[in-house]
């Protein structure tokens, strides 16, 4: 039998380390016991997104499958691209662009995933987003034999790839009960799921020191309120929503200014600039600051009286940032949409919108502004909530307990005893379903 010695995890992360995969994979690696398990985390494209320096400044070894940023196009025929008049001609192109993309990117990554796992004498693969981003993981983890789980953390189309994916992932963690609801109603073949809450680091969120300057770098006034948008750029993630209400709002108060922070990495500006045309569009320049992906984080989360995050579009699997803005107390204002609504509770921690629905936008974060009480009841409860179900350090706990699982299977491995826990069965958790192919 082997020692006592840690299991060693690869993390696959698909981001551009910055965004709430990558920032969720940094509170992971906080809070999990290198005792018991020893992770390195693999990124399939180069970067040097705040995300990743800070996984390096946790002491963990980072690595690139490919030692270039990622394109913008993975295919560089142009006649390729674009879509075809004819259906039996674009699915010809889709195939082709596929053909292409595996050949140049997936088995290079996939090459190099292999040699990694081997040398590195991995005993776990855990995927950091959904199996539609990890093709390369996938083949990897089955070539070499390597247990693969998958946290589920986004609500993503089905296709045929994913159809195709599925069943080769052992364990899917999913993070809300709105992304295991999608997994078990699309994707029946799936082997295993188990849903444990995403969370986030309270420990480093209490301890960031506050900014007194916060709001003079932003280009707020003091006398302000304001509310604040928090998402990298993508479409569907609701900024231009979130704009649209804000110019609606402004023509009748000027006690209020916003701020929306992200950037569209991956997408060479192109959404960013279209959200400061129509901020110039509606005249709403003086009141609307655009402040592209900031390191402060928690100091603007501070200065804030209320969150925002209302994507219409995009399925959300939990959302980061809305769970750092409960954690520092404020009211949250989010659309019905994936598991926004699990962390949200509507008229307890904030406020659930329908998607799309400016005017109900508009009326609810009004009501915040003018009614200073329910804000602040709101608030409390958001914390509240968090500390319950959102807490990273205890929710690791969960997750080890399945890493062991799997990582012990078949190697005679034995790994550190970790700190005494009720047995799973004794937790009060929710438990949505498990597979037959258990």
């Amino acid at each position: 039998m082997r020692a006592h010695v840690p299991a060693k995890i690869l993390i696959l992360e698909s981001g551009s380390g910055a965004g709430g995969s990558s920032t969720f994979l940094g509170y992971l690696l906080t809070h999990l016991d290198r005792t018991r398990f020893e992770p390195i985390v693999a990124f399939y494209f180069a970067n040097d997104g705040p995300d990743t320096r800070r996984i390096r400044e946790l002491g963990v070894g980072v690595h690139f499958l490919t030692p270039t940023a990622e394109p913008k196009e993975y295919v560089p025929f142009g006649f390729l691209l674009g879509a075809a008049r004819w259906r039996f001609l674009q699915r010809a192109k889709v195939a082709a662009r596929f053909g292409v993309r595996l050949l140049l990117t997936e088995l290079p990554q996939l090459w190099r995933l292999r040699a990694l796992i081997r040398r590195e004498r991995v005993d776990l693969v855990l995927l950091n987003n959904d199996v539609n981003y990890h093709l390369a993981g996938i083949l990897g983890a089955r070539l070499t034999g390597t247990p693969c789980l998958c946290r589920k953390s986004g609500i993503t189309d089905n296709n045929r790839l994913k159809r195709f994916l599925v069943p080769q992932v052992d364990l899917f963690l999913a993070i809300s009960d709105a992304t295991a609801r999608q997994q078990l109603t699309e994707y029946p073949a799936t082997r295993r799921l188990e849903t444990v809450y995403a969370g986030i680091d309270l420990g480093r969120l209490d301890a960031e020191p506050r900014d007194p300057d916060i709001r003079a770098k932003l280009g707020v006034r003091d006398d302000a309120k304001l509310i604040g948008y928090v998402s990298r750029f993508h479409e569907g993630k609701g900024q231009h929503e979130f704009v649209e209400a804000a110019a609606r709002i402004l023509k009748h108060r000027d006690d209020v200014m916003f701020v929306v922070v992200g950037d569209d990495v991956g997408v060479a500006g192109t959404l960013m600039q279209s959200l400061r045309d129509r901020v110039r569009e509606l005249g709403v320049e003086r009141s609307v600051r655009l402040v592209g992906w900031r390191r402060d984080i928690p100091q603007i989360m501070a200065a804030l009286d209320i969150f925002v995050h209302v994507p219409t579009t995009w399925g959300e699997g939990l959302g980061i940032a809305n769970l750092e803005a409960m954690a520092k107390g404020k009211p949250t204002v989010v659309s019905d949409n994936g598991g926004l609504a699990d962390a949200v509770v509507d008229g307890v921690t904030g406020f659930v919108v329908p998607k799309r629905d400016i005017d109900r936008l508009v009326e609810v974060v009004e009501r915040l502004l003018d009614d200073r009480a329910l804000a602040e009841r709101l608030g409390a409860g958001a914390r509240a909530r968090i500390e319950e179900k959102f807490d990273m350090r205890k929710n690791t706990r969960e997750m080890e307990r399945y890493f062991e699982e799997y990582a012990t299977l078949d190697t005679g491995r034995r790994i550190p005893t970790g700190p005494s826990l009720p047995s799973l069965d004794d937790q009060p958790r929710r438990k949505l379903a498990t597979g037959a192919n258990r």
